[in-house]
C-alpha cells in the first residue's frame, strides 16, 4: 500500500492522492473508520453513488487497499447508470465483496413532489420496494437507505423497516461533513476537524485522478454514460453480440 500522508491536507483537492492521504492521516491519528451498519466508534464514511460506479469501485479499491469498510449507496433510479445491468452489477458486486456495505440511495423526487410530504407507511412501502431490487443484486440484504437531495422531512427522523443515513445518531448527534457540489457543509474534513463521532459523506463521481470543478465532473460523467450505452447499443443491435 502506498500511503499519501507526506501530501498537505490543507487544501482540498478532489483527487484520489488527497483522499489517500486523508485516509492515511486518520489512522495516523487513531481514529477508527466505520460503515453505518457497524457498531462502535469511529467516523461513519458514506458514500452516495450519484454519478458513477466505476468511480465508486475505485474509491471502494483505494480504501481495502488500507483494510477500510465503509457505505456506498446506490440509485435505482440513476439517469447515468443501471444497477440492473450486468456490468454495473458485477462492480457493485466487487464493492460488496471487498467488505463494504451496500446501501440504497433512494430519490423521492422521483415519486413525489419537492413540497409533498407522505404518510410514513406510503414512503417505506416505496423504500421496501426498491430495497427488493437492490437485494437481488447483493449478497447480504441492504438496510441502509440514504435519502438523494434529501427533503427536510426525511432528516432526523427513523423509520421502522430500515436505517436512515440521516437518522439523529448519525446526523444531529455527531459531526457531519459532505462533498456536496464539492461545497463542504461545515467546512473540509480537516484532519483536525474529524473526530471519531463524525459522518463524512463523500460522493465518488466528484473525484479523480487530477482535479477538476463541478462541472467538470458531471459533464465528464455525462459523457462517459453516453460511451457506455453507445457501445452497448452497437454491440447488440449492430453487431448482434446476442445472436446466437
Amino acid at each position: 500500500m502506498d500511503r499519501q500522508t507526506d501530501r498537505s491536507l490543507d487544501t482540498v483537492a478532489f483527487t484520489y492522492d488527497w483522499y489517500r492521504g486523508f485516509l492515511d492521516h486518520l489512522d495516523e491519528e487513531g481514529i477508527a473508520v466505520r460503515r453505518l451498519s457497524d457498531d462502535g466508534d469511529g467516523v461513519v464514511l458514506r458514500h452516495d453513488v450519484d454519478l458513477s460506479i466505476e468511480k465508486a469501485l475505485t474509491m471502494a479499491r483505494i480504501e481495502a487497499d488500507r483494510g477500510i469498510q465503509s457505505t456506498y449507496c446506490f440509485l435505482l433510479t440513476s439517469a447515468l447508470y443501471n444497477p440492473l445491468e450486468l456490468e454495473h452489477r458485477d462492480r457493485i458486486r466487487t464493492i460488496e465483496a471487498l467488505g463494504h456495505e451496500i446501501a440504497l440511495h433512494f430519490s423521492t423526487h422521483e415519486y413525489w413532489g419537492p413540497d409533498e410530504r407522505l404518510d410514513t407507511d406510503t414512503l417505506v412501502e416505496r423504500v421496501e420496494a426498491e430495497q427488493a431490487i437492490l437485494d437481488s443484486i447483493t449478497a447480504s440484504h441492504p438496510e441502509t437507505v440514504s435519502f438523494h437531495v434529501p427533503p427536510s422531512w426525511v432528516l432526523d427522523r427513523e423509520f421502522e423497516g430500515f436505517r436512515n443515513a440521516y437518522a439523529p445518531e448519525f446526523f444531529s448527534e455527531m459531526n457531519y461533513v459532505a462533498d456536496s457540489k464539492q461545497r463542504w457543509r461545515d467546512g473540509p474534513p480537516t484532519v483536525d476537524a474529524v473526530e471519531a463521532d463524525t459522518q463524512v459523506l463523500v460522493h465518488p463521481g466528484l473525484w479523480g485522478e487530477a482535479d477538476a470543478d463541478f462541472e467538470a465532473r458531471i459533464e465528464g460523467a455525462i459523457d462517459d454514460s453516453c460511451r457506455h450505452s453507445k457501445r452497448k447499443a452497437e454491440l447488440e443491435f449492430i453487431e448482434g453480440a446476442y445472436e446466437t
